[in-house]
């Protein structure tokens, strides 16, 4: 929980750097502060800050460091720039009155209170995008700062989400605030340490660790293991590090303990991997689990007499079968085509499976009304020889 006792900065070799004495600091009062005021205090000890980490006070008496989330920043920029904040408006034939009109006709909608977006600008988002924009009208209206967690955090971090997004913002505040829930606003009554904070575009969002414990306790097993594998995936082409560690959130874990769904949240954390590419692979992994099937290897490599032929989503040696989960992301996004049209990577996924099978191996393949359905699933795993429990 946010200590009310003013903690001294620690004293760190450089690159850190120190105001001198006697310097004024301003920062604004955040979610726990009564109204949100800007407090200037003298410096009577240094107090040391580095590069890119922002001084923030949730309360007159306590300081903590906020540290930037560097990734998955596009979609809340674009976001916030389609956004219309009625209190920015200046001109004097741009007005609250105007973008009302606007929204009652069709032309606008009314995101929050106080905030419109232009229709065709929202129906050209995806549903992440448009649940951004709503995160993004609520955390800039309210009075005072909230910390956005759960599935707020996870759409601001890039996590996925397996199903819709939901309609309502998730915050987290201190437990004796209450969590009533209004206004399309969800409020979890949590303990929640500075530490576990992070700021992104001006908000205070659950840290990456946090709000895969926070999901883990409470989300679908599905939904929350997505997230998890997310957290953990570890790029083979190191494109891009991984946003945290097992050990990370085994640490997190138990400094948070006890809390409700704690049990549930370590069984999440231990099934999660770092080798899972996609949501879709998340997902099988875990109706796998369900219908008995035997733990598969990820992205095993295999080669033949003209070389590597590439790696596979699941393997199971020692049945010589192999499992591929299909999703539309392969096909469709021009990130994961590599520069190649879709038809063409039709025909090498063709190509890749008839080299597979010439092993020989027994190839499965899925796409995502399979992997959500166990009893699918299991339809389409029986014939490669898998033993599956009861």
């Amino acid at each position: 929980m946010v200590s009310s006792v003013v903690r001294s900065a620690p004293v760190r070799p450089a690159p850190w750097r120190s105001f001198p004495f006697g310097a004024s600091v301003s920062c604004r009062a955040g979610p726990l502060a009564p109204g949100g005021n800007i407090h200037t205090r003298k410096l009577t000890t240094p107090v040391l800050h580095r590069p890119r980490v922002r001084m923030f006070s949730p309360c007159p008496c306590s300081w903590f460091r906020l540290e930037r989330s560097p990734r998955h920043h596009s979609a809340m920029n674009e976001a916030q720039q389609s956004l219309v904040f009625v209190r920015d408006l200046r001109l004097p034939d741009d007005t609250r009155h105007q973008h009302a009109r606007s929204a009652a006709v069709g032309r606008e909608v009314r995101v929050a209170r106080g905030v419109y977006i232009d229709r065709e600008s929202l129906r050209a988002m995806d549903s992440r995008r448009k649940y951004l924009a709503r995160v993004r009208a609520i955390a800039e209206t309210r009075r005072n700062r909230p910390v956005l967690s759960h599935w707020s955090a996870a759409a601001i971090h890039g996590l996925p989400m397996i199903g819709d997004w939901p309609s309502y913002v998730h915050i987290t505040q201190p437990k004796w605030i209450g969590s009533r829930s209004r206004n399309g606003v969800i409020r979890h009554s949590l303990a929640i340490d500075d530490s576990e904070l992070v700021e992104i575009h001006g908000m205070l969002v659950t840290s990456v660790v946090r709000t895969v414990l926070d999901l883990a306790a409470i989300a679908s097993t599905i939904s929350a293991v997505a997230a998890a594998d997310a957290a953990l995936h570890s790029d083979r082409f190191d494109r891009h590090p991984p946003l945290a560690t097992q050990d990370d959130l085994h640490r997190a874990w138990e400094q948070r303990l006890p809390f409700r769904g704690h049990a549930r949240a370590l069984d999440i954390v231990e099934f999660a991997t770092t080798a899972a590419d996609t949501p879709i692979e998340s997902v099988s992994r875990v109706n796998m689990r369900v219908i008995g099937c035997p733990p598969p290897q990820l992205q095993t490599p295999y080669f033949d007499g003209e070389g590597f032929i590439g790696e596979t989503d699941f393997s199971w040696q020692e049945y010589g079968a192999i499992g591929e989960a299909d999703g539309d992301l392969k096909y469709l996004d021009e990130a994961y085509r590599g520069g190649r049209s879709a038809e063409r990577v039709v025909l090498d996924e063709k190509t890749r499976e008839d080299r597979l099978r010439a092993l020989p191996r027994a190839v499965a393949r899925w796409r995502w009304n399979v992997a959500i359905n166990p009893r699918a699933l299991r339809s389409r795993l029986v014939p490669l020889g898998l033993p599956m429990k009861p």
